[in-house]
């Protein structure tokens, strides 16, 4: 039995593209106060470019109104979406997945990328509060960006915070260009969820390292821990 799980955040326990929707929606409500457009329509016009291309969609949507922009005024949109309240839920798997884990004594960790004030944002429109549900929470923005996996620091810190060895850890997560690569260099498990509609589904693997195991719900994992 292991004695530690370690969840990523974004398409593992919660949707990126629900927040994603959300964070447009800010915006949206933003630029009906600045231009008095419709919020609806841009909302739905942010999300058409970004699914058209990620890049550039705050700059894309302003050129094709006409908008001479300048920079700031970017990241002035930039920061109404990575510091908006989002609207964002568990998966309904992921509750009843952390019940069955803790009434084993099993230890359950968050790892995640992401700009700091955004995931802290999600945390606390999700309730977590620490130990109530995590007994360990790294944040890797907040000890800075060369932390961002697939460095190992931010797995060794886990590892050190729960006593355990690399074999008694599984960690579990979506991305292939980041989330399994810790398993070349040490014995963890890592295990990618398949999400409908992540981010990442069609991403490549990071020098071709693949997870150890795949499951398509939380509530196989129990089969993983034994």
């Amino acid at each position: 039995m292991k004695k530690a799980v370690i969840f990523d955040l974004d398409d593992t326990l919660i949707s990126e593209d629900e927040y994603i929707r959300s964070g447009f929606t800010a915006v949206s409500q933003f630029l009906r106060d600045m231009y008095g457009w419709d919020e609806r329509m841009t909302a739905r016009q942010l999300y058409d470019l970004y699914l058209e291309d990620p890049k550039n969609v705050f700059n894309r949507l302003l050129s094709a109104h006409d908008i001479r922009y300048k920079d700031n005024e970017i990241l002035e949109l930039v920061e109404v979406y990575r510091e908006h309240t989002p609207n964002v839920h568990f998966y309904p798997d992921v509750k009843p997945a952390f019940y069955s884990l803790k009434d084993k004594g099993i230890k359950l960790g968050l790892l995640s990328d992401g700009y700091a004030v955004t995931q802290r944002k999600k945390l606390t429109v999700l309730g977590v509060n620490g130990k109530k549900m995590f007994d360990k929470i790294i944040i890797t923005d907040e000890l800075g960006r060369d932390y961002w996996k697939p460095d190992p620091r931010p797995f060794i810190m886990m590892k050190e915070a729960f006593l355990a060895d690399w074999s008694d850890m599984v960690y579990v997560g979506d991305n292939p260009e980041k989330d399994f690569f810790i398993g070349r260099d040490f014995p963890i498990v890592t295990v990618r969820i398949m999400r409908e509609n992540s981010v990442y589904e069609n991403s490549p693997y990071r020098e071709g390292y693949r997870e150890t195991a795949r499951i398509n719900s939380l509530d196989d994992i129990l089969k993983i821990i034994k």
